[in-house]
């Protein structure tokens, strides 16, 4: 008798961690849709993009699919203007939009300063660990960063710019994983970027 009880019990455990697993391959594969319907979407971007193409709605695009991709509300891309020597966000989305954009940002200042002067990508999980990180932007947004990831846009050793997206929708930290995911992103809009340029 305390065999089957035991029994049952295994198998009740085991059913429970099926049932735990079946949901987070589930999960996982709504996330990699995702991420495809994110990467087609800029390619089909960039295979329309001429020099005649809108910049703003083109940047637009680009920073929507990075986000959708890395599962994020909130990003920025900045782009360099070689003249100052600054990063301009030229498009932001989120909730630091209208405070955010046209904002400068010296190169080698916080994070996306720092991937723009080094032309190497961040990944930060948590800023408060970070020695990178300034809370300057987050002071003049009123926004507070917890993860970020920071990744170049770069023609061989140019820097065009920096894509930078911050938290995740669900709150726990940037991955892996994620970066791999806005380096394809970033390669991409870079092809993008330098098309409508009519490079």
């Amino acid at each position: 008798m305390t065999n089957f009880v035991d029994l049952t019990h295994t198998l009740r455990a085991e059913n429970s961690r099926l049932k735990e697993e079946n949901q987070d391959l589930r999960d996982e594969l709504l996330d990699l849709r995702q991420v495809i319907h994110s990467l087609i979407t800029l390619l089909q971007s960039l295979e329309k993009t001429t020099p005649e193409t809108n910049p703003q709605l083109l940047l637009n695009k680009i920073l929507s699919a990075a986000l959708k991709a890395v599962d994020s509300r909130d990003g920025s891309l900045m782009l360099f203007d070689e003249e100052s020597k600054e990063l301009v966000f030229v498009q932001v989305i989120g909730a630091s939009k209208e405070k955010l954009t046209g904002y400068r940002l010296p190169v080698g200042e916080g994070i996306a300063g720092w991937v723009a002067m080094n032309n190497s990508p961040k990944l930060v999980p948590d800023v408060r660990y970070e020695p990178l990180f300034t809370p300057q932007v987050d002071q003049v947004t009123g926004f507070q960063t917890i993860s970020v990831i920071s990744v170049p846009l770069c023609e061989k050793d140019r820097v065009v710019g920096v894509i930078e997206v911050v938290n995740t929708t669900s709150g726990t930290p940037f991955k892996e994983s994620d970066l791999d995911i806005l380096l394809l992103v970033a390669h991409l809009a870079t092809q993008a970027i330098l098309k409508a340029e009519g490079k």
